[in-house]
């Protein structure tokens, strides 16, 4: 690797510390630098997406000596960025305010529109019903055997009393994949545009106002960054109304992308209860915490 970066960058190596999983930080002479490797070439069409719409809100990659974004490596690729700062301690309100605020700066300098037929909505009617009635059967067998329990735990009673909940989520998930194949029977074409679609606190550097990971992002409709967001962190669920008006502000969502948004969103969470008892509950109530969320932020984007 030392060899690859004086032939390709010349980059003099010090030493090299591996911080995360193919990720490593590069020391020189002249400072710090990040390496990654990678098997996919699609950080190359990525970027140049970056490069093309003059975003601003992401770092930059050296090109190495034959003016190439990828170095091959192995069998791999590797590329090279400046080292940034993202040890500000935690700041995790200011970091979620920062990163709606890119998410709308992304979308907003990304829109296009781009033609399809019909069978692009059938086939996302059937890939998210086939997930509605996966989560349906999936939460019936568990209240089906909870039911069936004489001596319940605390977790599996909060359970019983709540799946109504859980049911009434799943069947709104339908009725607004309805509502949007209704509005969407004669559309010929959607909005679409680049998604960053890899939330974490860690890839957001405040001091330097970039995004320092790009290997996750591609270009579809811009609901999809905010359902992956809340479906997957969930200590956001907390911001979710509060924060969600640095994304609103700026980008209004179309009618068709709301009745999607709502439709996803309802889909509720798998949860999966073990052997520990407080583990379960911890699980319980953040899924009912999301019911809430989802349903308070809905209402909002009603209005």
């Amino acid at each position: 690797m030392n060899d690859i970066l004086l032939d390709y960058y010349s980059i003099s190596v010090v030493g090299i510390i591996k911080i995360a999983h193919d990720v490593y930080k590069v020391k020189t002479s002249d400072g710090l630098y990040v390496l990654k490797v990678t098997s996919s070439r699609e950080i190359d069409k990525v970027y140049q997406y970056i490069e093309a719409l003059h975003l601003q809100c992401f770092i930059s990659i050296y090109l190495n000596r034959n003016n190439e974004l990828l170095t091959p490596f192995e069998d791999r690729y590797l590329y090279l960025m400046p080292y940034v700062d993202i040890s500000q301690g935690e700041f995790k309100e200011m970091k979620i305010k920062y990163y709606f605020e890119t998410l709308a700066y992304l979308h907003k300098h990304s829109f296009y529109y781009t033609k399809v037929n019909h069978q692009y909505f059938d086939t996302l009617q059937k890939d998210i019903m086939l997930v509605i009635n996966e989560r349906v059967k999936y939460y019936d067998d568990m209240i089906q055997y909870f039911e069936k329990i004489d001596m319940r735990s605390p977790s599996q009673w909060m359970f019983v009393m709540n799946y109504y909940r859980i049911f009434e989520s799943l069947k709104k998930s339908q009725e607004y994949l309805q509502m949007y194949m209704a509005e969407t029977e004669a559309y010929t074409q959607i909005r679409v545009c680049m998604n960053y679609r890899h939330f974490d606190y860690d890839h957001i550097s405040l001091k330097s106002q970039v995004l320092i990971s790009l290997e996750h992002m591609k270009i579809d409709l811009p609901i999809y960054d905010l359902f992956y967001l809340y479906q997957r962190i969930p200590d956001i669920l907390f911001d979710l109304d509060c924060f969600s008006e640095f994304y609103f502000k700026k980008i209004e969502l179309k009618v068709d992308e709301r009745l999607l948004l709502f439709s996803l969103m309802h889909v509720v969470p798998l949860i999966e209860f073990k052997d520990n008892e407080i583990d379960n509950i911890i699980k319980l109530s953040r899924l009912l915490y999301y019911l809430d969320s989802i349903q308070n932020f809905t209402a909002q984007l009603m209005k």
